[in-house]
C-alpha cells in the first residue's frame, strides 16, 4: 500500500511539473511573438534611419522597386516563424497524463476504501473445538463482542466450542457481537451401565472410562504380591449406598488394577547398632520403610534397653520393605531355681528376687514335704519384664479324715473346704439327721473318721435332731402339757429314721454311695 502511495504521488509531482513546463512554454512563445512584433517596427525604424542617412545617394541613384521591399518582409517573417518551435504530440501527451491523474485518483479511492474495510472487519476463523478461553483471547484481541451459551455434549470436552454464529472466513464488523456455544461436558446426572471391570484389561478400562466420560470414576494402579501387573483388584464407589446399577456419572468411583510386586534397591547402609537405645532403632527402621522386628533377651553385661546384636552385619546394603531383627537387652536375669531340692520354708524364705507363694496339697502317691509341682519351670530366666510371680506346691501325702465329732453342721462346709478341698483332696459328705441327746445339729457321728481315704471320697455325717427335748426347755408354767410335749414322728408313728440330707456341694450320687458304704460297715 504504501508503494502504491508513493508511485502515485510521484506521477502527480511529474503532472504537476509537466503542467508548469507546458506554462512556461506557452509563456515564452508568447514574449517571442511580443519581441517578434517589437521587432518589426524596430526594423522600419531603422530602415528608415538607414535611408535618411543615405539621402543622398538616394538622389544619386534610382530608388529600389517594390518586390524587393516585400520580399525583406516575408523573409523577416519567416525568420520568426523558424525561431518558434511547436510540438506537435503535446496536446496527446497532455490527455494521457489526464487520464493517468483520473485514474489514480479512482485507484486511490478505491484502496482508500479496501484499507478501510479490512481495518474495521475481521476474518472469522474456525473455533469449534476450541477452548472458549482461547476464543475470548482472540475477541479481546480483535474487538469483537462474546456472547456464550452453554449445554451438555458428549462429542466436545467442557469448555470447548461446539458451534459459532459466523462462518469460517465470513469477515464481522468490529465491535459486532459473535455467539457460541459451549460444552457442559457429559450430563453428570446421566446413569452409566457399568461393566465387569474384572474381566477387562487396564487398557480398556481407561478407554471405557475415556468413552463413557466418566471423569469421576478414577483409573488406580497399587502395588500388590499376589496378583501381577496389570490385574485386576477391586472396584469401589465412595458411597457405600449406592448401588452399582444406580451408578451415574457424577459419582466418584475408583477402580484398582495392580502394579506388580514393588521392588526397592538396595540403597540404604545399615548402621552399627551395638549398645544403641531401641528408641534410636526404632525411629531408623521408621524413616528408612524396615520391617524391623525386635528379640529380647538378658545379659549382665548390657544395658537394659539397648541393643546386645542385629541379624544384618553394619555397613552392609539394605532395600526399603527388608525384613531385619535385632536383639534387646531386658537386664539381668534371675534364674528360677528346682524347688523339689529345698522344703517349703526354705522355699518361701531363700529367694527374695522371687514372689515365691507355697501352697500345700494332698497327694496320693507323692509323699509328705515332697514338690509336686512349681508354676514356672527350672532354670527359667526371668528378667524385669517378666512376671516374676512363683507358686510351688507340696503334698501333704493322701489326705486323712479327722473327727468332726462336737462340731456343728453350720461349720463342716468351712472344715471340708479348708482341710481338704482347698488342698486338692475332693473330700465330700452327706448329712443324716437322727434323734439324740446332743443340741440339734451337732454333728454326733461320723461314717468314717481319723483314717487315711482316697483323694476322692464322701463320708455320712449324722446330725442330732433332737426331737425328743427342746435344746433350751421353757420356764415350768404347770401343767403335763407343758412338761412333756408330745412324742416325735419317729416315736409316735413308729417310722423309720429320716432320710439323710444332703450336705453342702453333695449330689445325689454321692448319697447313695454313702449308703452305700454304711450298709457294707454294718
Amino acid at each position: 500500500m504504501s508503494d502504491f502511495l508513493s508511485k502515485f504521488n510521484k506521477d502527480k509531482y511529474d503532472d504537476l511539473v509537466n503542467e508548469k513546463e507546458d506554462k512556461e512554454i506557452k509563456s515564452s512563445d508568447n514574449k517571442k511573438e511580443q519581441k517578434q512584433e517589437e521587432k518589426v517596427p524596430q526594423q522600419k525604424h531603422e530602415e528608415q534611419a538607414s535611408a535618411v542617412e543615405k539621402e543622398e545617394p538616394v538622389h544619386k541613384h534610382a530608388s529600389p522597386p517594390a518586390s524587393s521591399s516585400l520580399s525583406s518582409r516575408s523573409s523577416r517573417y519567416q525568420e520568426a516563424e523558424e525561431e518558434v518551435e511547436i510540438d506537435l504530440d503535446y496536446r496527446r501527451k497532455k490527455k494521457r497524463r489526464m487520464w493517468l491523474l483520473i485514474s489514480g485518483a479512482v485507484v486511490a479511492c478505491i484502496l482508500i476504501f479496501f484499507i478501510y474495510y479490512l481495518l474495521v472487519h475481521v476474518k472469522i476463523e474456525n473455533f469449534v473445538g476450541q477452548p472458549v478461553a482461547d476464543v475470548r483471547a482472540w475477541a479481546e484481541e480483535n474487538d469483537v463482542e462474546i456472547e456464550l451459551e452453554q449445554e451438555h455434549s458428549m462429542e466436545h470436552d467442557a469448555n470447548h466450542v461446539i458451534s459459532q454464529s459466523v462462518s469460517e472466513g465470513d469477515k464481522i464488523k468490529k465491535g459486532k457481537t459473535l455467539q457460541l456455544i459451549s460444552s457442559l461436558g457429559a450430563d453428570p446426572e446421566e446413569v452409566i451401565p457399568l461393566v465387569d471391570f474384572s474381566e477387562m484389561s487396564q487398557e480398556e478400562a481407561q478407554i471405557w472410562i475415556e468413552e463413557n466420560k466418566a471423569e469421576n470414576l478414577q483409573l488406580v494402579t497399587e502395588y500388590s504380591d499376589d496378583i501381577e501387573a496389570g490385574g485386576f483388584l477391586q472396584f469401589s464407589i465412595k458411597d457405600s449406598s449406592i448401588d452399582e446399577s444406580e451408578y451415574k456419572r457424577k459419582d466418584s468411583a475408583a477402580v484398582y488394577y495392580s502394579r506388580g510386586e514393588e521392588v526397592f534397591e538396595k540403597n540404604i547402609t545399615i548402621p552399627d547398632f551395638t549398645g544403641v537405645a531401641k528408641e534410636e532403632v526404632e525411629k531408623w527402621a521408621e524413616t528408612n520403610e524396615i520391617e524391623m522386628s525386635y528379640e529380647e533377651s538378658d545379659s549382665d553385661s548390657v544395658e537394659e534397653g539397648t541393643i546386645i546384636s542385629q541379624s544384618e552385619p553394619a555397613d552392609e546394603k539394605i532395600a526399603k520393605r527388608d525384613e531385619m531383627e535385632v536383639v534387646v537387652s531386658a537386664g539381668k536375669a534371675v534364674v528360677v531355681p528346682n524347688f523339689g531340692g529345698v522344703t517349703a520354708e526354705e522355699a518361701a524364705m531363700n529367694y527374695p528376687d522371687l514372689n515365691v507363694t507355697v501352697k500345700h496339697a494332698f497327694h496320693a502317691d507323692v509323699a509328705y514335704g515332697t514338690l509336686i509341682s512349681q508354676s514356672v519351670e527350672a532354670d527359667t530366666k526371668l528378667t524385669n519384664k517378666d512376671d516374676k510371680d512363683v507358686t510351688v506346691t507340696y503334698s501333704q501325702g493322701r489326705p486323712y479324715l479327722h473327727d468332726f465329732r462336737g462340731q456343728t453342721e453350720g461349720d463342716l462346709p468351712r472344715l471340708f473346704y479348708e482341710e481338704y478341698q482347698s488342698k486338692g483332696a475332693d473330700i465330700n459328705y452327706i448329712v443324716k439327721y437322727v434323734d439324740s441327746s446332743e443340741v440339734k445339729g451337732t454333728v454326733v457321728d461320723m461314717g468314717v473318721f481319723n483314717e487315711f481315704i482316697p483323694m476322692t471320697y464322701t463320708v455320712e455325717v449324722r446330725i442330732s435332731n433332737n426331737d425328743s427335748a427342746p435344746p433350751n426347755p421353757p420356764a415350768f408354767d404347770g401343767g403335763p402339757e407343758d412338761v412333756y410335749p408330745e412324742p416325735g414322728p419317729s416315736e409316735a408313728d413308729g417310722l423309720e429314721d429320716p432320710e439323710p440330707e444332703l450336705g453342702a456341694g453333695e449330689s445325689p450320687d454321692a448319697l447313695e454311695e454313702a449308703e452305700n458304704l454304711e450298709a457294707g460297715e454294718e
